[in-house]
């Protein structure tokens, strides 16, 4: 089983009302923690395909050479 660290994170009384009606109280922690995952992932994914794009571009490579 994966220990977990703690994140505290402050939001005005009508955010969090909305969190719990939309989300559930129970699930905000998992809410918010997938988009975190998922925008992460994302930003990953864009770093890898400019570095492919890069290397694929010889002006780029000259430049970086340089």
């Amino acid at each position: 089983m994966e220990t977990k660290k703690h994140l505290s994170v402050k939001v005005t009384p009508e955010v969090y009302d909305l969190l719990k009606s939309d989300i559930g109280k129970g699930k905000i922690s998992d809410f918010v923690e997938g988009l975190i995952v998922k925008e992460l992932g994302s930003s990953e994914k864009k770093i890898e395909q400019e570095y492919r794009e890069c290397y694929s571009n010889p002006r780029m490579i000259k430049e970086a050479k340089q």
